[in-house]
């Protein structure tokens, strides 16, 4: 698959990128929400982000594991 079909897949099977194309989040993971104030909060740190083909790899096996169950 080419990097666009990639970052595709990834957004289609809840991922999503920030900070950079290259800086990927599992979105069951996250905190984000939109406070009293209509402020969103809970942005992830770009530390925590993992690259395309990591996040590519993890969203594969997990796929894998839940057509097994």
């Amino acid at each position: 698959m080419t990097k666009k079909q990639k970052h595709q897949f990834l957004l289609e099977n809840g991922w999503w990128c920030h900070y950079n194309p290259n800086c990927w989040y599992e979105t069951e993971k996250d905190t984000q929400y939109v406070n009293d104030k209509g402020e969103m909060v809970g942005f992830r740190p770009i530390e925590e982000g993992i690259t395309l083909e990591d996040a590519f790899k993890q969203c594969i096996l997990s796929i894998a594991k839940k057509v097994e169950l």
